[in-house]
């Protein structure tokens, strides 16, 4: 190779470098852009609450192994009301798993409910929603 090609070549690799910096710095200013709205809309939503302020079930503290022996039975009727409740395990759950899975529900559907109560809607009459988490 020639010394005209191969300073040619470092033109090039130097105007290359020079492209992906500008680009860079351009990537860079649309994130910080985007970061600067995110905090601005996660600082607005902060200060104006989405959901009413939710009522903690108190029946909800009250659910222990116990009370689920003593309403079901067993652990399997346990896990069949779980089940039925939309409440689903990756695998055996133990009782500490379906107390708090219990409770978790409970508190969801009060959250729930306070939120319908607050923001009716007549379009949601006969919609189902489920979650999963």
């Amino acid at each position: 190779m020639g010394k005209k090609r191969i300073t040619q070549l470092l033109e090039q690799l130097e105007a290359n470098r020079q492209a992906e910096l500008e680009n860079a710095a351009a990537i860079f200013t649309v994130a910080q852009v985007a970061v600067n709205k995110l905090q601005e809309q996660v600082g607005e939503s902060s200060q104006t609450a989405l959901l009413p302020a939710a009522t903690i079930d108190p029946a909800a503290e009250e659910i222990t192994q116990a009370t689920l022996r003593e309403k079901y039975g067993s652990h399997q009727a346990c896990r069949a009301a779980a089940k039925a409740q939309g409440i689903r395990f990756s695998k055996n759950p133990t009782w500490e798993q379906l107390v708090v899975a219990f409770r978790y529900a409970a508190q969801l559907r009060q959250v729930a409910n306070d939120y319908l109560q607050a923001q009716p809607h007549p379009a949601m009459r006969g919609v189902t929603i489920e979650l999963r988490f």
